[in-house]
């Protein structure tokens, strides 16, 4: 079974808008809400890609206002959640569209208490993969994530992480089986500037290797991603011609796309493949228009070579 856990889920409000003009207030010319999270978003990948899995939030599951209609977003979509509290609110996040150019601001989130995390503790199972996502609410200690992977390492868990900041730095000291982070969030967690993906080269050997970290992902939007475990290492890149501008979830689907991959035995060549065309899919139509169909054709169109 696949867990993905996401301990600071939003509600995501995208505005269309249209600037002031000459003093004016100006528009909002549309607007939507979504139930917002790295973890369901890779569910809403995996379930249209027909693979297992269970989801478990930091909390959305009472009575609060910004619960209720997390939760009634979630039943419109017919995605099943588990919630480790109950007591704080969702956070709020926005995303704007302005003459084609879109960008978002996330609220940090509230401290959790993690009432129920015995029962993700009890339906996590040998040989399962545990999936940790997203940033941590603000106020929470960053080595959570850290002290979860070698608690369930030592029950023969699979962890993966999906993360940033000190929570990723401390994650990778606990040895995941496997990470998946983009450039910008490996240069905050290492505390410098990585450039570009080549520089991974001196980083692998250097970083990784002494960390005992042999299984990881790192992507960097329209310039591919490099994937290695123990036996090799991997760039891949979409051929076509690349999205422009800011994507929201490519990045989740590259996780899909991967994890995916794991579930069906598949090798790490065949892995990253999948894992970059769904990733491409996602930035060509969106997280809701994503189709599985359009992974199988753009499969055919992503490039690998020996990093």
């Amino acid at each position: 079974m696949i867990h993905l856990v996401t301990l600071n889920p939003a509600l995501d409000l995208d505005l269309w808008l249209k600037d002031p003009v000459q003093g004016k207030i100006g528009e909002v010319l549309h607007s939507d809400v979504e139930a917002g999270g790295k973890a369901l978003n890779v569910a809403r990948f995996l379930k249209k890609s027909g693979v297992a899995w269970t989801t478990w939030l930091g909390t959305g599951g009472g009575n609060h206002p910004t619960h209720v209609l997390f939760q009634r977003l979630l039943e419109r979509e017919g995605l099943a959640v588990r919630f480790l509290s109950s007591q704080v609110p969702v956070r709020l996040n926005i995303v704007t569209d302005q003459g084609g150019q879109r960008k978002k601001y996330n609220h940090p989130g509230f401290e959790l208490d993690l009432t129920d995390f015995g029962k993700l503790d009890g339906a996590v199972k040998n040989g399962d993969l545990l999936v940790l996502t997203g940033r941590l609410p603000q106020g929470m200690n960053p080595g959570l994530y850290g002290s979860w992977i070698k608690a369930f390492n030592r029950r023969n868990v699979w962890t993966v992480v999906d993360t940033s900041d000190k929570a990723l730095a401390e994650a990778l000291k606990a040895k995941p089986w496997f990470f998946k982070v983009n450039l910008q969030e490996l240069s905050g967690a290492l505390g410098g500037k990585i450039i570009s993906l080549a520089a991974l080269r001196i980083l692998k050997h250097s970083l990784f290797n002494r960390f005992g970290i042999i299984h990881g992902a790192v992507t960097d939007g329209a310039n591919g991603a490099v994937v290695w475990n123990a036996e090799e290492t991997l760039w891949v890149k979409y051929s076509g011609k690349p999205v422009k501008g800011f994507v929201v979830g490519a990045g989740d689907g590259f996780l899909a796309g991967y994890l995916r991959g794991v579930h069906q035995n598949k090798k790490l060549r065949d892995r990253a493949v999948l894992a970059c065309a769904t990733a491409t899919a996602v930035a060509q139509t969106g997280i809701t228009g994503f189709k599985p169909q359009m992974v199988d054709s753009l499969v055919k169109k992503i490039r690998t070579t020996k990093f």
